[in-house]
């Protein structure tokens, strides 16, 4: 019995000092690089609004490398200039058309994008934007997913400008235009058509030099996620096998030991059911409840609620205080609303609360009532050594639940109400038509 104790005690420190290693190790290894421009097969353009009746333009002053946007307002809505980047497929075809067929670049693997570009005019910062699609014809990519960020005029004087994947944004009007799915809300890096650098439509008017040096992706050989679910596996094999030989020479502990892993099994039930940042009900969670309990009658109606500019609490105090906005939300939330109620975190800043109410006007008035518990209470934050308030309010979109729908119709048709209450200024309910 002790020679077995030995043994598996040693094999567990070697796993130890292995885990440690590996994770140490994982920190030194040379990121993964994927070289988007310059390329082969590119199919470079310039493009302006002097196409469409406007005054700006555009003119090479090296060739697909350094160029000027001279940037003019017009009776044009928008102006812009700038550069397109697609990527040719080659074909055996002999189609001289190289814009009918186009290659898609996988960056789902990838972390950031790194930018060697020199920028020189009146406007602070440049935009930089990608279009993703499975359309393979260039002609028109109109209604591929538009996914954008910015890079200041300062992070391109560095030698190399970075922007992580997730920082990149889906912008309102492209949603308006081309939304179908919630899916569409999601970025998506995995077919990329076409890259571009242009000027903001909000610059000043003037001359602009841009010259791009070199495009790439950044990432890690191995990701953090296949890293640590290795890890893990062989810690559970090895657990797993104590596990065994636990039960094998511990038999008069069988009882306790079903026991212990009960719990644990209830512990993980828990824990995948409930939203680790605020402790209320995650996704998962609210449709696992539906689904043990599906709703009964026709009394019930769907909240979604949505803090009001979220982004830029992130962005101006961080994302602690982010985090911290998100407990206090769900907490003043959870504070008010039944025990029976089924209150839930559904992604993001998105909350999501299904409740029994008589009447319609007895949901929007609770709906009210806890959108001004929200608005009228101030939020005490840290930031930067300082402790300052901030107001906060959120959006709400709010349906009847018709017993015999399906969930995630009622959740569109409320999420359309809560587009439509942002549309008309935020801070406010808006019932679904």
């Amino acid at each position: 019995m002790e020679r077995y104790s030995s043994s598996w005690t040693w094999l567990r420190n070697f796993l130890l000092a292995l885990t440690v290693l590996v994770l140490v190790a994982a920190q030194w290894i040379p990121a993964k690089r994927l070289q988007i421009y310059p390329s082969g097969n590119m199919l470079v353009d310039l493009y302006s609004d002097k196409g469409q009746g406007g005054n700006s333009s555009a003119y090479w002053l090296t060739s697909n490398q350094k160029f000027v946007c001279n940037l003019e307002s017009s009776h044009l809505p928008a102006k812009y200039c700038g550069i397109s980047i697609k990527f040719h497929k080659p074909t055996d075809a002999g189609t001289s058309d190289k814009y009918a067929s186009l290659e898609n670049i996988d960056l789902s693997d990838y972390k950031q994008l790194v930018v060697d570009a020199d920028f020189e005019g009146p406007a602070s910062e440049l935009r930089f934007f990608m279009r993703s699609t499975e359309a393979t014809s260039g002609h028109d990519l109109s209604d591929a997913k538009f996914m954008f960020t910015y890079f200041e005029k300062q992070e391109l004087a560095e030698q190399e400008a970075k922007a992580q994947f997730n920082q990149f944004s889906i912008p309102a009007w492209w949603l308006n235009r081309y939304y179908q799915s919630r899916n569409d809300f999601t970025l998506d890096f995995s077919k990329v058509k076409e890259i571009s650098f242009d000027i903001p439509s909000t610059s000043s008017d003037g001359e602009y030099t841009i010259t791009v040096n070199k495009v790439e992706a950044e990432g890690k050989w191995i990701s953090n996620e296949s890293l640590y679910a290795t890890i893990i596996a062989v810690w559970l094999a090895y657990f797993a096998a104590e596990l065994i030989r636990y039960v094998l020479h511990q038999k008069k502990n069988l009882t306790q030991s079903i026991h212990t892993l009960e719990q644990d099994v209830d512990e993980l039930k828990h824990t995948a059911s409930n939203d680790q940042l605020t402790g209320v009900l995650n996704r998962r969670g609210l449709l696992d409840a539906l689904e043990e309990k599906p709703i009964s009658n026709n009394n019930y109606y769907l909240f979604v609620f949505d803090i009001d500019h979220f982004k830029h609490i992130n962005d101006s105090y961080g994302h602690n205080n982010g985090d911290a906005v998100l407990r206090f939300f769900a907490r003043q939330l959870s504070s008010v609303i039944r025990s029976q109620d089924l209150f839930a975190r559904w992604g993001g800043e998105e909350f999501v609360l299904l409740s029994e109410q008589q009447h319609e006007i007895d949901a929007y008035n609770f709906a009210e009532r806890l959108r001004k518990l929200i608005h009228q209470q101030d939020f005490l934050l840290s930031f930067e050594g300082k402790q300052q308030h901030i107001k906060l309010s959120m959006s709400i979109g709010l349906t009847l639940v018709d017993k015999d729908e399906a969930f995630n119709v009622a959740f569109n048709r409320a999420d359309s109400a809560l587009y439509l209450a942002k549309d008309k200024g935020r801070n406010r309910t808006q019932l679904a038509s």
